[in-house]
């Protein structure tokens, strides 16, 4: 008895659900998962589609290039098992050390056609969604078939690539193995790229896509420090650390008296967790900035988002909220005070108020949103407007929790 064949089977059967709720949920957003707005549950169930659905159907093309090619070399095929990830092909006859290597290279090859094909597809294709889908395939079949496998194969001196690298043909195994060095190489490179995520922004986001190709033409235009800030906010917006960094640091040489850097700059470092390093580049703007109130006040508004997310991920907040909450909510009322017609800080203000129980001070703050035309606030977020509601149902909630 086979017990590796069960257990590859067992875990297919224990995946099955996780397979028709992924139908279930394709099925039931699709409306929301084919336009042109992907949004972080969109690609979340896209992914899920791409492992549970596609990746099962390339392992089954793996194996079926197995069959195929030993039954072209006139070898019988004993029998075949696809367990959706798992799968096994048992070949009979005398077979000479050549057809093992063909037999065992097929399937890897048939898996690396359809990587190709997924990634043909994403850039033929027009829709966002198929775009990511295919990406997502792309990515998890090439991990799979030239990194995770054959890893695992050639650890466990097991499996196909025991026979492929191990074979007396040397000669050819000599030359896969060269070629598939550089298939790796061109895999992880697609990975990393900066060029090749931003080609992948593009594809996903059109809306984004457009206003990076406005702001590019300005550049090219007027490669000034100005326009060259801007377009390091487009790549950080979607993820393009590094090539913000370069565009920040080009605009910086361009004109070191920019303030506007630093707040970019301090929004780099806090995504990766840098808080001290990016509280150093909002003090930059906080500091020194005196006639840009707009500037000063986001710089303000920034060192308290820094603190907040600080705060938020200790791993053992004290008891103590007024001191906790002290440096944060001075942040926001400089910001207030940095700008007084802006609306933002004292929504920030509200929001940190509940997480300090002062509740009577946020109902001010609250009333003060509530009513920001009266009073001639301006919003540089408006659907912070929209959130107020929320932030009052807070209040109250503290309020009856604590009487």
């Amino acid at each position: 008895m086979d017990w590796q064949l069960i257990s590859h089977y067992i875990v297919a059967i224990l995946v099955l659900p996780i397979v028709v709720a992924t139908v279930r949920s394709v099925v039931k957003n699709s409306a929301s998962l084919f336009d042109d707005d992907l949004t972080a549950k969109d690609r979340a169930i896209l992914k899920q589609f791409a492992i549970f659905l596609l990746l099962p159907l390339v392992a089954l093309f793996h194996e079926l290039g197995h069959a195929v090619v030993a039954k072209m070399l006139g070898i019988d095929v004993m029998a075949f098992h696809w367990s959706l990830f798992f799968g096994q092909v048992d070949v009979g006859g005398n077979r000479t050390p050549l057809q093992d290597f063909i037999i065992a290279l097929a399937g890897n090859a048939f898996q690396l056609v359809a990587t190709l094909l997924a990634l043909l597809i994403a850039v033929l294709s027009r829709s966002p969604a198929m775009v990511a889908l295919n990406i997502y395939l792309y990515l998890f079949s090439g991990f799979s078939g030239l990194i995770f496998y054959p890893l695992l194969s050639l650890f466990s001196w097991n499996y196909d690539f025991l026979i492929i690298y191990g074979s007396e043909e040397r000669s050819l195994a000599l030359i896969v193995g060269f070629i598939h060095i550089l298939l790796v190489a061109l895999f992880v490179w697609t990975f990393l790229s900066q060029r090749a995520r931003l080609w992948y922004a593009k594809k996903t986001r059109p809306a984004w896509a457009k206003e990076y190709d406005r702001v590019l033409a300005r550049v090219q235009a007027q490669p000034n420090a100005v326009n060259i800030l801007s377009q390091a906010w487009q790549f950080y917006f979607v993820g393009l650390d590094k090539s913000a960094e370069i565009a920040l640091d080009k605009a910086e040489r361009l004109d070191p008296e920019l303030k506007d850097i630093w707040l970019l700059r301090g929004y780099l470092h806090q995504s990766k967790g840098r808080y001290q390093s990016a509280l150093l580049c909002f003090d930059q703007i906080t500091e020194s900035v005196k006639n840009d109130k707009s500037l000063l006040a986001r710089g303000w508004m920034a060192r308290g988002h820094c603190l907040g997310e600080e705060l938020d991920n200790r791993s053992r907040p004290s008891k103590d909220l007024a001191k906790d909450y002290a440096e944060l909510l001075k942040s926001y009322k400089e910001a207030s005070k940095a700008d007084g017609n802006l609306a933002d800080p004292h929504y920030y203000l509200a929001v940190t108020l509940v997480k300090a129980r002062q509740f009577k001070e946020a109902e001010t703050e609250v009333e003060l949103c509530q009513n920001y035309a009266k009073r001639g606030l301006n919003w540089l977020d408006p659907i912070l407007a929209t959130m107020i509601r929320e932030v009052l149902a807070d209040i109250r909630q503290g309020q009856k929790a604590q009487s």
